[in-house]
């Protein structure tokens, strides 16, 4: 079984919506799901929620942004994203 996306593009929002949107995301997920955020700017508050409440990240710069993938810690699926 490979992972399922949850594309989140909010590189163009003005603030709160890339936080609002990723936090109604995180709730979508579940064994095997992966949520790909691409945003203008790391951030930075969201990852302090993602540390307290177990999920895992990782974060790729891209040009002129980053790409942030978020899975639950203990997916074993989404933990063999090609990342």
């Amino acid at each position: 079984m490979s992972p399922e996306e949850i594309l989140l593009d909010v590189h163009d929002l003005p603030a709160p919506e890339p936080m609002e949107q990723a936090l109604d995301a995180l709730d979508r997920l579940c064994e095997g799901r992966y949520i790909k955020m691409i945003h203008r700017m790391q951030p930075f508050p969201l990852y302090r929620i993602l540390d307290e409440n177990g999920f895992r990240y990782k974060v790729i710069s891209t040009n002129g942004g980053f790409e942030i993938y978020i899975w639950l810690s203990d997916d074993t699926i989404a933990d063999q994203l090609p990342i």
